[in-house]
């Protein structure tokens, strides 16, 4: 009798053991957003190509344990979120920086954000520090307008134990209700084109160990 009591006590234990190592397994790992992250914005005009360019891209990125050793492990799907402060971006010339500001909505809406909801490995990494190639879907918003997108990633593990996360996507100004720009300062004579191309290279480290380097 005694033998069988402990039996199931040692039974327990052993279950209460493996369920807490899973739990602790599974816990999500944050990074944190980093200087060193770039957005960049293309696009088109009938005078000639223009680009405007910053370097805050806020945000964090919860993965999984396992994600954190592979960067395949996509179960459960990371969950990320960014926000790009529109009065970050810069072109280089003060009018045109006032008139996309204008555009984009910015005193309503002052932040481009995004969600991810989704991603899926497409080309496995090469090693333990990558970068591995996916899919990811995600919602984004701009000038108060969300919309679902598809955009292609490479993550790859940087020194220090760094991620840096690079992608693009074309997009076109009016899905999200931005009125191309035909600045009146030109007498309209200059007209820019819809569609346009953003990149990311966006940088992150481990929130415990930027919390331990801030002390």
């Amino acid at each position: 009798m005694n033998t069988s009591i402990n039996l199931s006590r040692s039974a327990l234990s052993l279950a209460f053991l493996l369920a807490t190592a899973h739990a602790y397994a599974a816990d999500p790992i944050k990074y944190v957003a980093q200087p060193g992250s770039e957005v960049k914005i293309d696009g088109t005009s009938n005078i000639h190509d223009w680009t405007v360019k910053g370097q805050i891209i806020s945000g964090s990125m919860e993965v999984s344990s396992d994600f954190d050793k592979d960067l395949k492990t996509l179960t459960p799907a990371p969950k990320v979120d960014v926000t790009i402060p529109i009065r970050s971006l810069k072109s280089g010339n003060k009018k045109m920086d006032e008139v996309m500001q204008e555009h984009m909505k910015s005193k309503e809406n002052p932040t481009i954000k995004y969600q991810l909801t989704g991603m899926t490995l497409k080309t496995e990494p090469k090693g333990a520090n990558g970068p591995g190639e996916y899919i990811s879907t995600g919602d984004l918003t701009i000038a108060g307008t969300k919309k679902a997108i598809e955009m292609p990633v490479t993550i790859e593990r940087m020194d220090g134990g760094k991620l840096k996360v690079k992608g693009s996507v074309p997009i076109k100004m009016t899905d999200y209700g931005i009125k191309p720009p035909a600045p009146a300062l030109a007498m309209g004579l200059i007209k820019t084109g819809d569609d346009v191309k953003v990149a990311i290279e966006w940088v992150l480290a481990k929130a415990a160990e930027t919390a331990q380097a801030a002390k």
